[in-house]
């Protein structure tokens, strides 16, 4: 744990240098120093000037993830645990799937309007597709010699589906789920973008326009920190409910 933390500061001070090097060899408005820009944070933070704007952006990611996730889950083990579903569905999903979704963003804006729904939509369809398909292929890979051996216990097909299939899709869903949030969080700056009046990505945008780019600067860090916290989450998320996994880790790491 202590190895992790110093592993994280260490990363810290190694952006901080090259930022300010490169603010020093630059030495224009449009990269100002990263010590003059945490500075702005901290009065924005104070001033409260930012607190909306952080509220909605993380409102939108949030749901849109949790969304996305809940719905893909049982898409996702319906299309990989039974043949017949994925060969009937399968391919259209697949072509679904390879479909640019932010080019739906104007007509999704018409139908949903201006608001939260908009934005939450989009990103929960994008992460949808993304997790499905994980959980997909993860239950494609189950062994059928293992479900017959827990058949051969007795088991039903909800006790294979709970004891079997979702614990054996977790862990490359958690995966998958961390780098997505990439892309979450840059269709929210997208979004953002579009109608809208709130938002860190409408703020950004904004401090661009009029060239504040210590405070753009500031509202990138704290995009960055939602990021951050969200992949934290997620970390803590997967080691609750894929256990298993760390206690092999741990196992393994104790014999050498």
């Amino acid at each position: 744990m202590k190895k992790e933390v110093m592993q994280k500061i260490l990363v810290i001070i190694e952006v901080l240098i090259i930022w300010e090097l490169g603010s020093m060899a630059i030495q224009k408005e449009c990269l100002p120093s990263p010590f003059v820009v945490i500075t702005t944070v901290g009065n924005l933070v104070v001033q409260g000037t930012i607190f909306w704007h952080v509220l909605d952006s993380a409102k939108r990611i949030v749901l849109g993830i949790l969304f996305g996730v809940l719905f893909s889950i049982p898409v996702g083990l319906v299309l990989g645990y039974f043949p017949r579903v994925n060969q009937l569905f399968g391919g259209l999903f697949d072509f679904l799937y390879t479909i640019p979704k932010v080019v739906f963003l104007p007509l999704i804006i018409v139908l949903l309007g201006i608001g939260d729904l908009p934005k939450v939509f989009l990103i929960a369809m994008v992460l949808f597709f993304q997790q499905t398909v994980v959980i997909r292929d993860a239950a494609k890979k189950i062994s059928p010699e293992l479900t017959k051996a827990i058949l051969v216990w007795g088991a039903n097909n909800w006790q294979i589906l709970w004891y079997l299939v979702i614990p054996s899709c977790l862990p490359d869903l958690m995966t998958s789920l961390r780098m997505s949030l990439g892309t979450a969080i840059a269709l929210l700056f997208i979004t953002e973008n579009f109608a809208s009046v709130t938002g860190l990505g409408y703020y950004i945008t904004t401090c661009m326009d009029r060239r504040d780019y210590n405070e753009m600067f500031a509202a990138i860090i704290v995009l960055a920190l939602i990021g951050l916290i969200l992949y934290a989450g997620i970390d803590v998320i997967e080691k609750r409910i894929c256990y298993w996994k760390y206690l092999e880790q741990q196992e393994s790491v104790s014999k050498e």
